[in-house]
């Protein structure tokens, strides 16, 4: 649907650097990277807040580079909602509406569906400034919606809803994105939210494309070091092919050797990726799965985060694993507990220094 064919802009200090990437029709399209990457920029490029320098923008096919935003159908949400604060809520989802021409009482009568979808209709009559965080959002979101936009482009929308509120409206991003097929970009730091929502995602940092691909396979195959780091991979170690055998290597990193699938050859420098919830735990020194890779360790510390809980283990270089807290009383692990790590072959991504 909107493609940007090597587009670089320069703001200030900050730079947009030679960016190339495509979202489909119909997409829930992440755009995540560190503070500063340049995320809320290309999500303003998009919306055609700010001209690229070089490159294009296209539309279809159609090259929209110096199209004004107000005719390119699109919507954008920021994260501090930007709502008037001096229009009822009805008169902020309707005003879209009312700036294309449509009449005040036949405007409030196309938006009333929205405020009952998105549970706002008791909202009506009230100022923004009378709302909580979440309804503002709602409110927000039910006037980016209401103009019936191509693209809906959403900055940072869930950082300051407090957990509860959360989950709901990530309910209520799903059910807009799956009900009406609406194309929508998303800026945010969470890989948990990209992992909810996005069906394709883009790593920016430093105002470089350093990733992008289907969401699953960028979560789960980052392409570098840092990427990986950024997407929180919990376990991240640099090592040496010592051998291949048809495509299971032996690779020696951190003091120990890992059998992981890759083609890397004989003398090859990688880096290997493991998550947390792929790293089994068993008290002593019996493993409780078949994997080939076998660590030896003692517990460091846990640390519990809801219904999960993190340990970290001594195997000779420190490894998380992430298990239920039940799961830790189960198996009654307090720090200086022995136990055995095991990590299946196919679990482990394997990055190659030239990828």
């Amino acid at each position: 649907m909107i493609a940007f064919d090597r587009v670089s802009l320069a703001l200030g200090s900050f730079s947009l650097d030679d960016v190339s990437l495509t979202i489909g029709k119909g997409d829930y399209y992440f755009i995540v990277g560190p503070s500063g990457a340049g995320k809320t920029v290309l999500l303003e490029a998009i919306a055609g807040l700010h001209r690229p320098d070089s490159g294009r923008v296209l539309l279809r096919g159609t090259e929209i580079t110096a199209l004004p935003p107000e005719k390119r159908k699109v919507a954008l949400v920021y994260q501090d909602y930007s709502l008037f604060p001096n229009m009822r809520v009805i008169e902020n989802v309707s005003y879209g509406l009312r700036v294309r021409g449509m009449r005040k009482e036949e405007a409030r009568a196309e938006v009333a569906p929205l405020l009952e979808r998105f549970g706002i209709t008791h909202l009506a009559d009230r100022y923004p400034g009378t709302l909580s965080g979440g309804e503002q959002q709602r409110v927000a979101l039910a006037r980016a919606v209401a103009v019936k936009p191509d693209i809906l482009l959403l900055d940072e929308p869930l950082s300051a809803l407090d957990p509860v509120t959360q989950e709901k409206f990530i309910d209520d991003l799903r059910r807009l994105h799956r009900e009406d097929g609406l194309t929508i970009v998303q800026v945010s730091h969470s890989r948990r939210e990209a992992h909810l929502l996005a069906t394709r995602m883009a790593v920016i940092i430093d105002g470089t494309l350093v990733d992008e691909g289907e969401a699953n396979v960028v979560l789960n195959a980052p392409k570098s070091r840092e990427v990986a780091s950024f997407i929180g991979v919990e376990n991240i170690l640099d090592g040496t092919v010592t051998a291949n055998d048809g495509g299971l290597a032996t690779v020696a990193a951190g003091g120990l050797a890992f059998e992981a699938v890759t083609d890397a050859a004989a003398g090859e420098e990688v880096t290997l990726c493991i998550r947390a919830d792929d790293v089994v735990v068993a008290v002593g020194d019996r493993p409780q799965s078949s994997a080939r890779n076998t660590m030896a360790g003692t517990v460091l510390r846990i640390a519990e985060n809801g219904p999960v809980a993190e340990v970290r283990v001594d195997a000779g270089v420190e490894l998380t694993a992430v298990l239920t807290r039940r799961s830790v009383r189960d198996l009654s692990l307090v720090p200086g507990t022995p136990v055995t790590l095991s990590v299946k072959a196919t679990a482990i991504h394997v990055i190659r220094s030239f990828s």
